[in-house]
């Protein structure tokens, strides 16, 4: 099994601070998880280390 660093992993940028992740491989991924992104942020899958980080225009309007 493989890890993912810091600096191997991919960074997304989301509208929406709930977004799901299931490693996007289809059957070779992971379990879907659920992240919270946190505005001033961002928030890593804990299985595959995908960075997830708020759209800025997203984090100032405060869009939930």
């Amino acid at each position: 099994m493989s890890v993912a660093t810091a600096s191997s992993a991919e960074t997304i940028v989301v509208t929406a601070p709930q977004v799901a992740c299931d490693g996007g491989v289809g059957s070779l991924g992971h379990p879907r998880v659920f992240l919270t992104v946190p505005t001033d942020g961002g928030r890593a899958c804990p299985y595959c280390g995908k960075n997830f980080v708020l759209e800025r225009a997203a984090a100032q309007s405060g869009r939930h």
